[in-house]
């Protein structure tokens, strides 16, 4: 029978990932036919640590990476060639923070935003904003994340004087 602690620290798992880490490590396990070391070498982390997760003596997954991975493999565990799954999710580098990961879906949501940057950010601002306007957004850009967003404001408020 689980101590309160480990209840409690059952239900933190399942208000962060919706379900306990043990239930949903167990389902890959069981997907793709591995033992715990190798579901953690694939992962990119230690045994131990994957023990430590499931048993909930941990509750969350610490480095961003590690929960990417876990992901992909519950999105890909219906392909047929899991083994290829396998090698392709261990090696990949998913990215580490979210600064990154808002920095990437930028790009993708707008791939013209490189050319906002050498043409002239105030031109292409249009008559928009004063300088300080621009510094001011800038500087909440950058707060919230949206660092490639707050460079375009300030090349465009050091162009308006």
């Amino acid at each position: 029978m689980p101590s309160p602690d480990t209840d409690q620290r059952l239900a933190q798992q399942q208000a962060i990932y919706g379900i306990s880490l043990s239930e949903r490590f167990g389902v890959i396990m069981a997907a793709y036919g591995l033992s715990q070391r190798t579901l953690a070498r694939v992962l990119g982390l230690s045994a131990p640590m994957l023990s430590q997760l499931i048993n909930a003596q941990r509750i969350k997954i610490g480095n961003p990476a590690v929960y990417e991975r876990l992901v992909m493999l519950e999105e890909r565990q219906d392909e047929t060639d899991l083994t290829r799954v396998l090698a392709e999710v261990e090696a990949s580098e998913p990215v580490l923070s979210t600064h990154a990961s808002r920095a990437r879906q930028a790009r993708l949501l707008m791939p013209d935003a490189g050319a906002l940057l050498d043409a002239d950010p105030a031109a292409s601002l249009g008559g928009l904003a004063t300088a300080e306007q621009l510094r001011t957004t800038a500087q909440a850009a950058r707060a919230t994340g949206a660092a490639y967003l707050a460079e375009v404001l300030d090349r465009a408020a050091t162009l308006r004087g």
